[in-house]
């Protein structure tokens, strides 16, 4: 599967996502509370930004944990192949129909459900952008290799020694390397 036209579909995509979180102004922004939590959504300029400096198209599959409506899966695939695992239906069908609109349905892939009852280890890049602290989801990393992005400032995972942190205006990204993508630091995840 070869990778989009990364120039022209990530203006779409900006353009898209500006267009769709500009609607919900009215409730206070692409926010909501689901059944496992506060959803926010992350910045696509931010994410790509990101995604290209840390050479996101070298891995195979890009798991986001918790995806709301689909933002950084739908980033991601225009590097790597992207999975979302979304607990709330109505955010997971529209991060569906936003991949559908963008022509990214053959790269990404939805699930709805809670990502802790979920296999994480045919992943070798974890995101999140969490709402409260990572404990049960870091318990879940023992043993799993690749690198595992955290999106803000405000739940860095307890034990874990970042490799780096991309920072992009205001926004922030930290990577922690795990298992064989960890070596160099000693320390498993």
């Amino acid at each position: 599967m070869s990778a989009p036209d990364r120039g022209g579909l990530s203006e779409r995509l900006l353009r898209h996502f500006a267009d769709r979180h500009r609607c919900d102004e009215h409730i206070g922004g692409p926010y909501k509370m689901t059944s496992r939590g506060a959803w926010a959504t992350s910045r696509p300029e931010a994410l790509l930004v990101f995604f290209r400096e840390l050479g996101l198209e070298r891995y195979d599959l890009f798991g986001d944990l918790g995806c709301g409506d689909g933002v950084a899966v739908c980033c991601a695939a225009l590097f790597t192949r992207a999975v979302g695992i979304e607990a709330d239906p109505e955010l997971c069908r529209k991060a569906l129909e936003n991949a559908h609109t963008l022509g990214l349905s053959r790269r990404t892939a939805f699930v709805c459900g809670d990502f802790l009852d979920f296999r994480l280890d045919p992943f070798d890049v974890l995101y999140i952008y969490p709402d409260k602290p990572l404990d049960p989801l870091i318990e879940k990393l023992y043993g799993w290799s690749g690198i595992f992005l955290v999106y803000g400032p405000h739940f860095p995972p307890e034990g874990l020694k970042p490799l780096t942190s991309l920072t992009w205006h205001r926004e922030t990204l930290t990577v922690y390397p795990c298992g064989d993508e960890n070596d160099r630091l000693a320390r498993p995840c």
